[in-house]
């Protein structure tokens, strides 16, 4: 997160590195005793700036190409290791307190202690509201849902399988689609036939088969607008084109990351972060989804909320059989 303040350490550093030599030189009456004013500067500008950014071997390097002098690796790489050891005493870098003001989900490399201790599974963790969409869904499904919600991406379930996971849509593809009319009529879809699913739901993609809806936008038009991608805003609907259909066929991700519900959490958290994921569905042994899990359901915070949740819902559940 730029803050501003890496050249203001380095001066800040460099100014009170200055003074505590020249203190030293008017202490010393004997010359020649203590290092010349200016390795008191760089040492000062290296052992602020590393105690504020908390870098150690990249801001040896850059000092070193600064000064362009190897002799000063050795007391260089001794100061900022001390900055740093310092540092971690009383808190954490500056940055990484600003990442913790601004809330961003920020998953640390190694797995949280909370997440070692304790024998956590994906599904106690995933989020249940999944918002889902079907393969071929209605122009009014998908506008009320991306206004609904501020999801990034959405699950494509195929009810002809009992809601088994088909692929990914994200929203602004979805957008994309909406804002160039890429639907289908109502009469392109049924033409007065219907094929009803065991809940009584019809299912479309079935009954299109290997049919496209058109008009069909290719990939690079959709990519072309990167990254000032439409926003749901700017998706002026028609009054007939809420019945419409869209086709998400040929648009959805049909090979999305996905991790089974019993799953530990110590592999969905080295997947998420090793894949630098944005979501990730859960599933179960028949491929349904049943959860998502975002980065913030994987910080520590959330992942005790998790395991209190469980707690308190095997302490219910041993309430009601006691009584």
């Amino acid at each position: 997160i730029p803050s501003g303040l890496f050249v203001p350490s380095l001066l800040a550093g460099a100014a009170f590195g200055r003074l505590f030599g020249h203190l030293l030189h008017k202490l010393d009456h004997t010359s020649g005793t203590f290092a010349d004013s200016g390795t008191y500067a760089l040492m000062g500008a290296a052992a602020v700036l590393g105690g504020m950014a908390r870098m150690t071997i990249s801001l040896t390097v850059i000092l070193l190409e600064a000064t362009g002098n190897m002799q000063y690796v050795l007391p260089l790489m001794m100061t900022l290791m001390a900055a740093r050891f310092t540092g971690n005493v009383f808190n954490e870098g500056l940055y990484d307190i600003h990442i913790h003001l601004k809330h961003i989900p920020f998953l640390e490399p190694e797995v949280p202690t909370i997440a070692e201790r304790h024998e956590i599974v994906a599904g106690q963790v995933m989020s249940t509201e999944v918002k889902c969409l079907r393969p071929v869904e209605r122009v009014s499904i998908v506008y009320d849902l991306l206004k609904s919600v501020s999801h990034g991406n959405f699950p494509i379930v195929d009810t002809a399988s009992s809601g088994t996971l088909y692929g990914t849509a994200s929203r602004s593809m979805l957008c994309t689609l909406l804002q160039r009319r890429a639907f289908g009529q109502p009469h392109d879809v049924n033409n007065g036939h219907y094929h009803s699913n065991s809940d009584g739901s019809v299912d479309y993609a079935e009954l299109l088969g290997p049919k496209r809806l058109s008009p069909l936008v290719q990939w690079d038009t959709i990519e072309r607008v990167y990254p000032r991608y439409p926003t749901i805003d700017d998706v002026q609907l028609r009054p007939g084109d809420r019945n419409c259909w869209l086709d998400l066929r040929p648009y959805a991700n049909t090979a999305p990351y996905t991790i089974n519900e019993t799953a530990s959490i110590q592999r969905t958290y080295r997947l998420f972060r090793t894949l630098g994921l944005r979501f990730l569905c859960v599933v179960n042994h028949n491929n349904q989804v049943v959860g998502i899990i975002t980065r913030a359901d994987l910080l520590p915070e959330s992942l005790s909320d998790s395991i209190m949740r469980g707690r308190n819902a095997h302490m219910t559940q041993g309430g009601g059989v006691s009584t």
